[in-house]
């Protein structure tokens, strides 16, 4: 199969990787460019010049290491550039009951996306079913072969903003590469992250960025929830900052050697930067960490609750992200603080294994899969022709 390459933008890097599955169903990866901007904040960029080299810088690292010319890329787009909308659909088969047949899947989809629309200023990525009703009975499975009057069912609808593609696009047009797709960030770490058995109730993925927090909830193959919260790995250390009155730089290292939930005691540490030195007691570094951490918190409570998650039925839970997810021990105080269980599940990879590529690995893990359906012998089996059969195969660990 011939190599793909993504673009993944976060709120503190870009990052492009170019890769191919291998026999044993494996991803290798040929590229990796890794660079550093000032990102996006909210849904809007306050620094687009830096965005701009920086997605240049990365791809063309990610060309420079693979050693062959990329010429498009599958964007990612982050859950604030993002608009989910369900829709529920009913169709009628035919005067008479009949056997369900994949074409009728596909204009089920098409005839719910045609009840909504597209929302002004937004184009649509993905058109995913939840789940069909047959006769009363819900199934995530296509309902082929099936005889009956009529098909129900929940599509989500994946809509991202027209203004951020158009601002990832004119930088790419300077290295001549084009966006071949975009692919929700949410919906492809999810997906790899969270086995499918795992997905047949609703679970949640809580990506913890630098600036900012997606929350998603994932059922089957598909997006039935997604907020944003504006706090990251940023703010622990801004408060640092503020509180001890000493440099972001100072203050960021100073997050990164924290521990959660240890008892520093009496224990003082020095805060170093170009111009001065600071005496600062650990208590008081613990102190505005916690609280900062506690607020993270009581924020993903609400948004949960907002998006109607029922925390009584123990969903699955799997947190990623950068750097509050790398300090040691905030797993644990999470996991406290929120009072229910949470996993922590970045697949081994030989490089870039951190939490905060989980979005660029499955993005890229989307896109192989759907290159590797692409690539499938034109007459497949009777039970696997049709577009729910691609999605599955899309979204199957």
């Amino acid at each position: 199969m011939k190599p793909a390459a993504i673009l993944d933008i976060g709120s503190s890097k870009a990052v492009c990787l170019s890769g191919s599955v291998l026999d044993k169903g494996g991803i290798v990866v040929h590229g990796a460019g890794v660079s550093g901007c000032e990102g996006y904040l909210g849904n809007t960029f306050p620094d687009k010049q830096s965005l701009h080299d920086a997605i240049i810088d990365a791809v063309q690292k990610a060309e420079q290491e693979a050693r062959s010319r990329i010429r498009d890329v599958a964007l990612t787009v982050p859950a604030a550039f993002s608009k989910l909308v369900l829709s529920d659909m009913t169709m009628t088969l035919g005067e008479h009951a009949r056997v369900v047949e994949p074409s009728d899947v596909d204009r089920l989809i098409e005839l719910s996306f045609r009840k909504i629309g597209t929302p002004e200023g937004y184009v649509l990525m993905h058109s995913t079913p939840v789940f069909f009703l047959v006769d009363g009975i819900s199934s995530a499975e296509m309902p082929q072969g099936i005889m009956t009057e009529e098909i129900s069912g929940l599509i989500a609808h994946m809509f991202v903003e027209e203004a951020y593609i158009a601002t990832i696009q004119q930088a790419l047009d300077d290295i001549g590469v084009e966006i071949s797709m975009c692919i929700s960030a949410a919906l492809g770490e999810a997906t790899m992250l969270i086995p499918e058995t795992e997905r047949v109730r609703p679970a949640v993925l809580i990506d913890v960025g630098y600036r900012q927090t997606d929350i998603c909830v994932i059922e089957n193959a598909a997006l039935t929830g997604l907020a944003t919260i504006p706090m990251g790995g940023y703010q622990f250390a801004s408060d640092l900052a503020f509180g001890l009155d000493v440099t972001q730089q100072s203050a960021e290292q100073a997050k990164r050697r924290f521990v959660f939930s240890l008892d520093y005691g009496d224990k003082t540490e020095i805060l170093r930067s170009e111009s001065e030195s600071k005496r600062v007691a650990n208590s008081t570094i613990a102190y505005i960490i916690e609280a900062r951490a506690n607020d993270l918190a009581a924020h993903i409570r609400e948004e949960l609750d907002r998006l109607q998650v029922n925390l009584e039925s123990r969903p699955v839970v799997y947190l990623s992200g950068g750097g509050f997810l790398m300090m040691r021990g905030s797993l644990d105080f999470l996991k406290k603080a929120l009072g229910f269980p949470i996993k922590r599940d970045m697949p081994w990879t030989p490089r870039l294994s951190s939490p905060n590529y989980c979005s660029a690995f499955g993005a890229l893990n989307f896109v192989l899969r759907a290159n590797r359906t692409d690539d499938r012998p034109q007459e497949p089996a009777p039970d696997e022709t049709g577009f729910w059969q691609k999605l599955k195969d899309f979204f199957t660990k």
